[in-house]
């Protein structure tokens, strides 16, 4: 099958100058340019080091990576925004492209104007692009804006003109970067649901999101890039489980150096996390048990402490808290060197890294001790064996908490009878 989009050793290159010129100063280096060939001031920065990759017609394909590693760049060049430093790129077909928000849209035009523009450009016949008129107002969906200036548009309803252009004007090749992120909810499910249906008719998608459920249910392969180069082209799941394990090793990898707690008279030397053996480790595995120990040091008899941990991943309050304020599990004294054990029997939490909390607070009356405070940060580990459409970027991104659960079918057709899911 012919590539619909193929990058043969690309490589671009942006000069970034230390500072805004004036014009004065644009004249007089320009007039210097003319009797001197010094390189220009300023540095370079290497979007994309030497890419060689295909797209084949017809398949749905994915760029992902961190912020800065060359995903939209890519993009700039296959929609001929931009041009490659050095390589080449070749692209088959009708582009239609959401790259920027208000991409492929003059600002003076307004709404109506803009469709008949972006459709000549793309080679259609006004007739054509008549006929798909009504299906990209309905898309739209801005109203009596569709009269206005483009420039008098929110980044919302410039985002859903230019969706409703790039999805509905018959492209050869889909090309859709993070933009769509500015929408609702309702448009950016709508959108998901265009694509799905443009894949569905064999259109060629190239898609950059930072939204891995998306991607994982629409794309059947994607590349990896970082810092500019392929690090991993296969599988869209086996890429998306690749990019999450590398974000969760640069968490633990900066966690690695963080200070113990401390408060006058009394410290929490360091946090370390035991399997059920007691073995001290750094990864624990899904539904196992799990000891959090608190390595304390009490400068004077602390009577009575009170002992918070809490497990968390990331947003507001933990996902499991065990206080010793709940189930008054409070020790009559501490002091001197020593720790104090806290074991979860069943983990109930999805692969991913978590945060440890913790703090203590003195005897019941008298405030905390040792502030509520993020110690470290763990993995749990576990394999993703579900056939979802998203099942590898579902568990690893969103409800962290695991339990058990049963599907049941009840279906009309009496011979079908009931069927059952678990999930345990």
């Amino acid at each position: 099958m012919p590539a619909a989009v193929s990058f043969e050793k690309v490589s671009k290159r942006f000069h970034v100058r230390g500072r805004q010129l004036s014009i004065r100063d644009e004249t007089v280096r320009a007039l210097r340019g003319l009797v001197s060939r010094r390189e220009p001031g300023g540095r370079y920065v290497d979007a994309l080091q030497d890419v060689t990759l295909e797209v084949a017609e017809g398949e749905s394909f994915a760029l992902i990576g961190a912020n800065g590693a060359g995903k939209t760049t890519a993009l700039k060049l296959a929609s001929r925004i931009t041009y490659p430093t050095s390589g080449r790129v070749r692209v088959r077909g009708r582009v239609g492209a959401l790259i920027e928000v208000g991409h492929g849209m003059h600002p003076e035009l307004t709404g109506r104007e803009n469709v008949d523009l972006y459709g000549r450009i793309l080679g259609l016949s006004k007739r054509d692009v008549r006929r798909r008129f009504d299906q990209i107002v309905e898309f739209a969906d801005i109203g009596p804006a569709l009269e206005q200036p483009v420039k008098q548009f929110s980044s919302g309803m410039q985002l859903r003109l230019g969706f409703a252009l790039a999805s509905h004007l018959d492209p050869d090749v889909l090309l859709v970067d993070e933009a769509i992120a500015v929408g609702d909810a309702g448009f950016q499910y709508r959108c998901v649901e265009r694509i799905s249906d443009l894949v569905r008719e064999g259109r060629t998608l190239v898609f950059v999101s930072h939204n891995m459920s998306a991607i994982e249910a629409l794309c059947d392969r994607a590349v990896l890039l970082r810092d500019g180069s392929v690090a991993h082209d296969g599988n869209a799941r086996e890429v998306i489980h690749e990019y999450l394990r590398g974000v969760e090793a640069e968490l633990l990898e900066e966690d690695a150096s963080r200070s113990s707690s401390r408060a006058a008279g009394v410290q929490i030397v360091r946090a370390t996390l035991h399997d059920g053996s007691g073995v001290q480790v750094d990864d624990v595995h899904s539904g196992g048990p799990l000891t959090v120990r608190l390595h304390v040091r009490a400068d004077s008899p602390l009577r009575r402490p009170i002992f918070e941990v809490g497990l968390a991943d990331g947003r507001i309050g933990p996902l499991v808290l065990a206080s010793m304020l709940i189930d008054g599990a409070s020790p009559e004294v501490v002091t001197g060197e020593g720790h104090v054990d806290c074991t979860f029997h069943d983990l109930p939490l999805m692969p991913r890294v978590y945060e440890l909390w913790a703090g203590i607070r003195g005897e019941v009356g008298y405030g905390d001790i040792v502030d509520w405070k993020r110690l470290r940060l763990f993995r749990v580990t576990g394999e993703v064996e579900h056939a979802g459409l998203a099942a590898v970027s579902e568990t690893r991104t969103n409800a962290p908490v695991r339990l058990p659960y049963e599907w049941s079918f009840h279906l009309d057709d009496e011979s079908s009878g009931a069927q059952r899911s678990s999930n345990s």
